[in-house]
């Protein structure tokens, strides 16, 4: 009652390295998320040569594969990971990265629709748990702030990682850096929803709040 905004914003969000870690979870997601989006159906025309029908049908499932999985997510996190949401994050980014290597091999059409969706099914997860895991890193009265955290870095830094970044790395050395920025970017969210889990004290939270 007695902070302000900016003091709360400074004392338990700015100075709290948990934080910190769930905000750069959400930055490699929207990296890899972003890329995906932006740049892949370009590949898919250029490189694999996709005919415009094949590439939408391919892109068709990335964005529907996502209703179920987002559905089931909290509730795996509680049933099999009693209410740790970094674990299964976890899981779906070392899916996701195995299905970029596939995405970026494979020549079928059928396949590459496959690793598509299942990268579309998988990529909004961890970005759900992330708003899960804020929740549980900072004291309730500091959730907005923490948010807010994320949501700036996400779009300003993660956004344009996915975007700027890539179409740079594509435009002067090849689609290979380019699939190389995603793979580095879904090991780097793994790193920090590991960082997350494992630095995360609920007791100490809770006390605060």
């Amino acid at each position: 009652e007695n902070m302000s905004a900016f003091q709360i914003f400074t004392k338990y969000v700015l100075k709290n390295k948990n934080a910190w870690y769930v905000a750069f979870v959400d930055v490699f997601v929207y990296m890899v998320r972003f890329g995906m989006l932006s740049w892949l159906p370009i590949y898919l025309l250029k490189e694999k040569n996709f005919t415009k029908n094949e590439m939408g049908i391919a892109f068709l499932f990335f964005e529907w594969a996502a209703i179920p999985s987002t559905l089931l997510a909290g509730y795996i996190s509680d049933k099999l990971f009693k209410g740790r949401p970094m674990p299964l994050a976890i899981i779906c980014m070392s899916l996701i990265f195995v299905c970029i290597v596939g995405y970026w091999q494979s020549e079928s059409v059928h396949t590459v629709t496959i690793f598509a969706s299942i990268v579309g099914c998988l990529i909004y997860v961890p970005q759900f748990l992330a708003s899960v895991q804020t929740m549980e890193v900072v004291p309730k009265f500091a959730v907005g702030s923490a948010v807010g955290l994320r949501g700036f870095m996400s779009y300003i830094l993660g956004a344009t990682l996915g975007t700027s970044l890539f179409g740079f790395l594509v435009d002067k050395y090849g689609w290979h850096a380019g699939f190389y920025t995603l793979m580095l970017g879904s090991v780097l969210c793994i790193v920090f929803c590991l960082l997350s889990h494992l630095n995360l004290n609920p007791k100490e939270i809770k006390k605060q709040s």
